[in-house]
């Protein structure tokens, strides 16, 4: 993992007081990048816990978001961009609302991005 030890504590407890965590959560990976939403692009951090996929980012956390890798239902591998997207970093994460059974797509950006659904493939059970 990319954070010292002293920066995964504060991560931990800044998630868990947004009830994005449980107590019994633990950050197992980080990296950066951004998120993609009707052509607005939001810089932030995406963590990969024992249980969840979180998205913290931009100034209001209007965008943020926890999704238990149970339900993850499929990942693409997707390009994001402006006007044209071009840029080949993007990955579709579509989930099931457990609340209301809508399905919700979360247009994500990461550099190593293979590397990362390869990662969310196996924790979702994909």
């Amino acid at each position: 993992m990319n954070l010292r030890p002293d920066a995964v504590a504060k991560w931990e407890t800044s998630l868990r007081e947004a009830e994005y965590m449980s107590n019994d959560d633990h950050i197992i990976e980080h990296t950066q990048g951004d998120l993609w939403e009707m052509m607005s692009q939001t810089r932030g951090n995406y963590f990969f816990t024992n249980e969840k996929f979180i998205f913290v980012g931009g100034l209001l956390g209007a965008s943020n978001f926890a999704v238990k890798y149970s339900d993850i239902k499929e990942l693409k591998l997707v390009n994001v961009g402006g006007l044209i997207p071009i840029i080949p970093t993007g990955i579709m994460v579509i989930c099931q609302n457990p609340e209301n059974g809508k399905t919700v797509k979360h247009k994500c950006s990461v550099m190593k991005r293979k590397e990362w659904v390869e990662y969310l493939r196996g924790k979702a059970g994909l």
